[in-house]
């Protein structure tokens, strides 16, 4: 069974507005937060899993737009593994903010994902992005330089987050890393157990925060990093970049960027995976006396022999002048048009009036409506 439309998921419509978003996914998410709702726990599982992949989408302007133009299809390389999964969720400040009240925030995740959410990373986020390439670029193979913000670790508390990068048992959790959280349900009482937000289950917390980067263990900045475009790329395939992700707690590997690739649509050329379709207008007297001529192609020119009495539309293949794959490449196709010259000159109309009332002598044909009657 296919996705749902996202917009339908969350009950907005198309070009609604970021806060309408919101809105709608703090009703639907209270509507299926485990103290409230009447659902199926497993049902209630798999829906708020769908509704958070919907505002995960629709959330984020660029994969918005993504899914605007491209539809499921063009927001999948911005998933991990192609399927969203609570590592892809970059939203759970909201989750907080919706559910701080409840004092559920820390087991809404235990409860429906077995703690998924609650378990110590063991490498920092991977990141993800999208650039465009032109055919050409695609064609050849290219480099792109890119710009990428993220987050990577404090040099002055070497990703600690404590001055002087000294750091003490959490006061929290008593440096277990993990914090139980007790909810009353009428008479009975559920115990959770979940990672400690003090010390992201370390254990371990700033005695007096970084002044550099105010005890987050991480500072922002901006690299640039220089991608290699394989020759014969296709639209929506995936780079993974190791380590250029943001980094991971102290100790931790870096995560990794992905970036996904989208070919531009071209003037000229059609994209059906290694093979290109193009149309070429060609005059009538080549079309019906036959003759050469010559079209275009990525990396120059080709002919192409128009036999006499070609009908329009008919395709030509030529072998090997598409997109590269591998080490072979795949195939134009040429569909000729016939060329109608939109003014002819006095020339031009008498011959055309001749050769209606040939056709029309010889077999009625399709050119005897331009004779006119003397």
């Amino acid at each position: 069974m296919g996705k749902r439309d996202y917009y339908d998921v969350l009950g907005v419509q198309r070009g609604a507005p970021s806060g309408d978003i919101k809105k709608a996914y703090r009703k639907l998410a209270m509507q299926y937060h485990p103290d409230v709702t009447k659902e199926d726990p497993k049902e209630a599982e798999e829906k708020f899993k769908e509704i958070s992949e919907a505002y995960e989408v629709l959330a984020d302007e660029n994969k918005r737009k993504l899914y605007d133009q491209y539809g499921h299809a063009g927001v999948s390389s911005q998933f991990q593994n192609g399927n969203f999964n609570w590592s892809d969720f970059s939203h759970f400040g909201d989750i907080r903010d919706i559910f701080g009240d409840l004092g559920g925030f820390g087991s809404i995740f235990d409860m429906f994902f077995g703690g998924g959410h609650q378990q110590q990373r063991t490498r920092g986020r991977d990141m993800r992005m999208d650039i465009e390439v032109t055919l050409e670029e695609a064609f050849t193979g290219t480099k792109k330089r890119i710009t990428v913000p993220k987050f990577e670790e404090c040099t002055t508390c070497k990703g600690t987050g404590a001055k002087d990068a000294k750091v003490v048992t959490c006061p929290d959790c008593g440096g277990s890393g993990q914090v139980r959280r007790t909810q009353s349900r009428g008479f009975a009482q559920f115990v959770s157990v979940g990672q400690c937000s003090k010390c992201q289950g370390t254990g371990k917390a700033p005695g007096t925060l970084c002044p550099e980067c105010d005890g987050r263990g991480m500072i922002q900045r901006t690299t640039q990093i220089e991608l290699n475009i394989p020759k014969g790329v296709e639209s929506g395939s995936r780079l993974r970049i190791p380590g250029a992700g943001e980094a991971g707690r102290p100790g931790e590997r870096p995560g990794d960027l992905f970036v996904g690739i989208y070919v531009k649509e071209h003037d000229v050329y059609r994209r059906d995976g290694a093979d290109l379709l193009m149309d070429v207008a060609v005059s009538y007297p080549t079309i019906a006396l036959g003759g050469d001529i010559d079209v275009p192609t990525l990396d120059g020119t080709a002919k192409v022999a128009i036999p006499p009495s070609t009908q329009p539309d008919t395709v030509f293949r030529l072998k090997g002048s598409g997109m590269p794959r591998g080490d072979i490449r795949g195939d134009l196709y040429v569909r000729v048009k016939l060329k109608v010259p939109r003014r002819f000159n006095s020339e031009q109309k008498e011959l055309l009036k001749r050769l209606a009332e040939i056709e029309e002598q010889q077999n009625n044909g399709p050119f005897s409506r331009f004779r006119k009657k003397r």
